[in-house]
């Protein structure tokens, strides 16, 4: 099936040469291509000023002038940014390799060879505007995509807690809370929330979906709708866990799933219990008995567990440990442990805490800051996959 040509109709073009003969020779023949609104000029300077006031879509430029020749003019345009694109068409007598090379060299986009024949002319001069054309529609849909992606990124970051909501819930549960939350593409898949449930009680999820971008990023809206549904008050974290399982299951495309961890802080009993489906291990630290030894005592907490949303007849159980006030929860994104780095490999699962305690030995109220100075000193960019870290720890 033959392809439509697109109309030229509504394109300008601009002759710059300093015969009267060829410019009118020029405008006839580029006419039979459907093109009517053409702007004329005798030299390189004259050009120059009709392209800022014309705004042609290509040029026809004559090499020969004076004044200014067209090698002169077209460089001139190329050093402008506003016109780094502009099709500029040269026609020349000089048909000579060099000369065709100087063309090139000055910034031309085609040549058409003195004397002008009419055919070849008017498929050069379409063949140039079609491009510019495609390439000006390519340039607006990206800048509409981009518009479009900047406004989703704002609205996922939307659903994630803002520093004021982290300072308000620290100052109210006796908490130290700090968050990292970078995707790898302009949307991602990760997600995490904080939900106060009384005056002693938190509950904390991170979810990771799989994939990023665009598919991973819609998820996470389906999931911030969900979790209105199902009241985490008077529920064991294991049962939260299946019903938001259940509904994920309805709502995911086959194929698309989730890791997560949701716990609950009890700051009446200094417990915390947790449900998780698949996601990095976390790491506890709890203070040592006496103030003895060089730090706090740090474990990976097992978060095995079927992911959300690959089957309803999922279950998951409850883990219960101390966490006393001086101690701490790490939470994180699988990319912080299989991100490569230019001559490094991955960090691994079982160098978590070493790299939480050589934080900690740096910043021991904040250290959340050193472990992402020292995640990205190693890291190769951009990251492969998007990256969350929550760091809650229990005020002394």
């Amino acid at each position: 099936m033959a392809v439509s040509p697109l109309s030229l109709s509504d394109c300008r073009v601009l002759i710059v040469d300093d015969n009267e003969f060829n410019r009118k020779s020029l405008a006839l023949v580029i006419r039979r291509a459907g093109i009517t609104d053409i702007a004329f000029a005798e030299n390189g300077r004259e050009g120059l000023a009709a392209v800022d006031r014309f705004h042609p879509d290509l040029v026809l430029l004559d090499v020969d002038m004076p004044v200014m020749n067209g090698w002169e003019m077209c460089e001139a345009l190329r050093r402008n940014a506003t016109h780094e694109q502009l099709p500029v068409l040269f026609q020349t007598a000089l048909d000579s390799d060099e000369e065709q090379v100087r063309c090139f060299d000055a910034g031309g986009s085609d040549f058409i060879s003195k004397p002008i024949k009419p055919g070849e002319c008017v498929a050069r001069v379409r063949h140039q505007l079609e491009k510019r054309k495609l390439f000006n529609d390519l340039a607006n849909f990206r800048e509409r995509v981009q518009r479009e992606l900047s406004h989703a990124r704002a609205m996922q970051h939307s659903l994630l807690p803002e520093s004021r909501r982290l300072t308000e819930v620290a100052n109210r549960y006796g908490l130290t809370l700090d968050a990292h939350f970078e995707t790898s593409s302009e949307l991602g898949g990760d997600f995490w929330g904080i939900y106060p449930l009384g005056d002693r009680r938190l509950g904390v999820l991170m979810v990771d979906f799989a994939g990023h971008g665009i598919t991973a990023a819609i998820n996470t809206f389906r999931l911030h709708t969900l979790i209105d549904r199902f009241p985490m008050q008077h529920v064991a974290p294991s049962q939260w866990l299946a019903q938001l399982n259940s509904a994920l299951k309805d709502v995911l495309p086959t194929g698309q799933f989730a890791t997560a961890f949701f716990g609950i802080l009890d700051m009446a009993t200094d417990t915390l219990t947790f449900a998780a489906a698949g996601s990095p291990n976390p790491v506890l630290g709890t203070p040592v008995a006496g103030g003895a030894g060089g730090g706090p005592d740090l474990r990976l907490l097992d978060s095995a567990g079927l992911v959300l949303g690959a089957s309803r007849r999922a279950q998951y159980a409850d883990q219960t440990f101390r966490l006393p006030r001086g101690g701490f929860l790490f939470l994180y994104s699988d990319a912080l442990i299989e991100c490569p780095g230019d001559e490094l490999g991955p960090l691994g699962q079982d160098a978590v805490p070493d790299f939480v305690r050589d934080a900690l030995a740096l910043d021991r109220q904040r250290p959340l800051r050193p472990m992402m100075d020292r995640f990205y000193a190693r890291t190769h960019l951009p990251l492969r996959d998007d990256l969350t870290a929550v760091w809650i720890a229990r005020r002394a």
